[in-house]
């Protein structure tokens, strides 16, 4: 199985490879970013990684078709780029069009599994762009707007395209720690969840699909917890 990561230079991103470098049914991973992987992500090295650089996402035209040809016969790809300010391009019009560029080019051969793509959301993103909304409003719309079309780019294309979508609550990096066991006693496994969770439920989500398109924060941990033993 290929897998493509936009994103990996995140800590989000990194901990996706992380735990997709685990599972023995990923054969190949290509990452995309805008900067080489630092070697602070403590990435380890695998001959089924190859690192991909797009400078500038806003200019995807330009990308060479020797780029474009290490992602067409993917069998997946997770969207974990993203910001949390209010960036439309970055949060909105990048992912849809990198869609848009990949689908066209996309070579599926004698496959009969739809090509997956898995998008980061967030747990409090809003699809309804008429709901009134109080707190970090045009932040929330945009990412939600991403998400309702996202499904509609797959829903427009369901012989060949999935789109799945995962929204995590609050991500609690550093591990088994004090603090981070004081916050899921209080908020509860609904609003957060450990990374290394999210890490191994996304390695599934990849490799398994989700028979729900939308996947929220109780099930991304109880599915994670699942995948950690």
């Amino acid at each position: 199985m290929k897998v493509v990561l936009v994103g990996a230079t995140g800590a989000i991103g990194s901990t996706i490879l992380n735990h997709c470098l685990r599972r023995p049914e990923i054969t190949s991973i290509v990452t995309i970013s805008r900067n080489p992987l630092p070697s602070s992500l403590c990435i380890p090295y695998s001959a089924r990684l190859e690192e991909t650089i797009i400078p500038d996402f806003g200019a995807l035209e330009a990308v060479p078709d020797t780029t474009w040809a290490k992602m067409i016969d993917a069998d997946a790809l997770v969207w974990a780029m993203g910001t949390y300010d209010l960036n439309e391009d970055v949060n909105r019009k990048y992912p849809l069009a990198f869609q848009e560029n990949l689908a066209k080019r996309l070579e599926r051969g004698e496959k009969e599994e739809r090509f997956r793509f898995v998008l980061l959301g967030g747990a409090f993103t809003e699809p309804d762009q008429e709901r009134r909304l109080f707190v970090l409003e045009e932040q929330r719309r945009i990412k939600g707007l991403l998400q309702v079309e996202t499904l509609a780019f797959a829903e427009a294309r369901s012989g060949v395209w999935d789109a799945i979508v995962f929204r995590p609550g609050g991500i609690l990096f550093g591990g088994n720690t004090l603090w981070n066991k004081v916050v899921e006693s209080l908020f509860g496994t609904g609003l957060v969840i450990r990374s290394e969770e999210l890490g191994a439920c996304l390695a599934d989500l990849v490799v398994a699909g989700s028979k729900e398109a939308v996947v929220g924060n109780l099930e991304l941990v109880e599915r994670g917890r699942r995948m950690l033993g």
